[in-house]
């Protein structure tokens, strides 16, 4: 009897093993499917992730993504006032009715869209950045091209169904990393429930519910995006960051609401059990000295613009890891804080696992006549 006992508890164990260090592509039901880390676009789990399929609302995660540019560069900003047209206060599907020539800022129209997927005001923002939805729709397009994302052709600015509208998991996993790093858009992407009022006399409040439940419920939620149509099916971008890791989980082509969410968090959970973030430097740190000349200062730190880590299966450690630093020979200054001067590698058993590249800490001017004349006649005097 006790035998038995021991090889059932055996088996168990096995069977908790399989499924903690590894995932069957048929234990998913969504059609298409992909987990990435969000720092480096690395794949941890995918099934059909470059097929073809409609992407419904994710499709809005472009719409923001070149609205958070303009925000970036200064061409835009929260506080700015958008007319709306009748041609985005009669857009169907989700909304939050919009009324023709009533005026919204953009704050107002990211939360309807990040929180309601509201067509109307994808429309509205689409019209006020770029003049026309086709105008904008061109610039999604070209911005895809930039992303790699190979497999993605937008037609509109909302989602709603297009013969000729498509992307795949593998790309909504791209354009939802360029999403994360805009961080002021989080509160938005992360609200369960808010409101704003509409109307030309903004006398009627809408309620904005999101549409993303595990908003509510998943541990360390960063958004990013439901989407649904009768041809796409239940489509899910999710993304979260638990221990310094951020990663990404898409689900494409669900049979219902309750699958798309079961199974993104199902894939997320997956890679924060199985993986673990290895940092050795962060953006900003004070990583080597270099000598550059015709400078003022003899010497500089280097730094770097990305966080220097690797993510790696949960028996790694970070004593299995070497780094590398390689600094470019005869640096003269000037040279800005954005220029690459060398690169940092990080190599396991002799082998290149990924490089970043190293900057100056800050702008390095070109040192005056005087200065460099002083520093002359010292290097004479006293060596």
């Amino acid at each position: 009897m006790s035998k038995k006992i021991t090889i059932f508890i055996i088996f168990i164990l096995i069977i908790n093993s399989l499924s903690c260090f590894g995932m069957e592509q048929d234990s998913f039901t969504s059609k298409s499917v992909i987990l990435i880390n969000s720092e480096d676009g690395r794949i941890l789990f995918e099934k059909d992730s470059k097929e073809k399929l409609y992407p419904a609302s994710i499709t809005k995660i472009m719409l923001l993504v070149l609205v958070s540019e303009k925000i970036e560069n200064g061409e835009l900003t929260l506080k700015d006032e958008v007319v709306v047209s009748e041609n985005a206060s009669g857009m169907g599907g989700s909304q939050v009715y919009l009324e023709a020539n009533e005026i919204q800022t953009v704050e107002n129209l990211i939360k309807a869209i990040c929180i309601r997927s509201s067509n109307d005001a994808a429309l509205a923002m689409a019209e006020h950045v770029a003049g026309s939805e086709e105008e904008f729709v061109s610039q999604m397009n070209k911005k895809a091209v930039k992303l790699g994302m190979t497999n993605t052709n937008f037609q509109n600015v909302t989602g709603l169904h297009d013969d000729n509208h498509y992307s795949c998991a593998y790309d909504v996993a791209l354009m939802s990393q360029e999403l994360l790093k805009y961080e002021y858009l989080r509160p938005y992407l992360t609200t369960w429930i808010d409101s704003i009022y509409v109307g030309k006399e903004k006398d009627v409040e809408q309620v904005l519910v999101n549409t993303n439940k595990l908003v509510k419920t998943y541990k360390g939620i960063l958004g990013v995006k439901t989407g649904y149509t009768s041809k796409s099916l239940y489509c899910l971008s999710l993304a979260a960051e638990r221990n310094n890791m951020k990663l990404i989980g898409v689900v494409l082509c669900c049979s219902n609401s309750n699958v798309r969410f079961k199974e993104a968090e199902k894939l997320l959970n997956y890679g924060f059990a199985n993986y673990k973030n290895i940092i050795f430097y962060n953006i900003g740190d004070e990583i080597k000295q270099s000598k550059i000349d015709c400078a003022n200062e003899d010497n500089f730190f280097l730094t770097v613009h990305e966080n220097v880590n690797i993510l790696v299966d949960n028996d790694c450690n970070k004593e299995d890891y070497e780094l590398q630093y390689e600094i470019n020979e005869g640096l003269r200054a000037p040279i800005s804080k954005d220029t690459p001067v060398g690169k940092i590698k990080i190599l396991k058993d002799n082998a290149v696992k990924k490089e970043i590249s190293l900057y100056p800490i800050k702008d390095i001017p070109k040192a005056s006549f005087g200065h460099m004349l002083f520093k002359s006649l010292k290097n004479i005097l006293f060596y």
